[in-house]
């Protein structure tokens, strides 16, 4: 389902309270997950990439809106989609020395520096729920491995201390799927050195619930030039490289022109994630 919500959200991003209570889409039973892969949407084949329609409008050509930069189209066939980190990240890893992102983004999840937890609450049937509240925050701990290398199920982890977190509720579960969006979202990043918390404006996050206790999904926005050149920065980028690398990002921007100078101010992103079943405490 492209969006189950047709109106704005609004999400609580500071000083949200560990465990919500009052409205009947904060109250338990709460379903819990941490995601164990990461990884940027990326184009393929050219002009395709998964994502979302992030401003409303389909840029083709020279059209202001967008920045003059053309959308693109998802695997299905939906026109509008704005995605343009997907053309980026290869060039920003291309100065990085072929390191790939993706990679740097799976060994901080394994190593246990970037948990994020993706949360259902006031869950009462994971099919098809008419009140839910979807929120996102931060965990602490050490996560044990499968043989594939990836974050196994049912692990228990704690909320990070004072994390920021996102908190939308009066969300719906449609047929095992969420939507939500446009709404602000907070992502903890972890690249080689750098640890921060990357917040996407505008943001669109799509949940696919599955059998065996794994969630799949999408989630995007707008990210600032300033905080795409912070994860540039961590890449250790040479200091000859990274000016160039800084005013890519800055012609790449399609999102959020300023008033003034009428130049965007935001690169649009998208990350694939999947999550496993796992236990909170806060």
């Amino acid at each position: 389902m492209r969006l189950a919500l047709a109106v704005p959200l609004v999400a609580c991003v500071v000083g949200c309270t560990a465990t919500p209570v009052g409205l009947p889409c904060e109250r338990d039973p709460i379903e819990s997950t941490v995601v164990r892969t990461l990884a940027f949407a990326r184009e393929g084949p050219h002009g395709v990439s998964e994502g979302f329609d992030i401003d409303q409008h389909v840029t083709a050509g020279a059209d202001p809106v967008g920045c003059r930069h053309m959308d693109l189209t998802s695997p299905s066939g939906v026109r509008g989609i704005d995605n343009q980190i997907a053309g980026l990240v290869p060039i920003i890893e291309t100065q990085a020395g072929g390191v790939t992102l993706d990679s740097i983004l799976q060994t901080a999840i394994n190593d246990g520096q970037l948990m994020l937890g993706i949360e259902l609450l006031g869950v009462d049937d994971e099919r098809n729920d008419d009140c839910v509240t979807v929120r996102t925050r931060p965990l602490t701990g050490t996560p044990s491995l499968g043989t594939d290398g990836r974050v196994e199920i049912g692990q228990t982890f704690d909320a990070q201390a004072m994390g920021e977190q996102t908190l939308v509720p009066n969300a719906r579960i449609v047929n095992g799927v969420v939507d939500i969006g446009p709404v602000p979202l907070v992502v903890p990043v972890a690249i080689l050195d750098a640890r921060f918390t990357l917040h996407i404006q505008s943001g669109y996050m799509h949940i696919e619930i599955h059998e065996g206790g794994v969630w799949s999904g999408k989630l995007g926005g707008g990210i600032s030039i300033e905080e795409m050149t912070t994860i540039a920065m961590g890449l250790n980028i040479r200091p000859n490289l990274m000016a160039a690398v800084s005013a890519l990002l800055m012609a790449s921007a399609d999102l959020a022109p300023d008033p003034v100078t009428q130049r965007c101010t935001q690169v649009s992103s998208t990350l694939l994630f999947e999550s496993v079943t796992a236990f909170v405490y806060d």
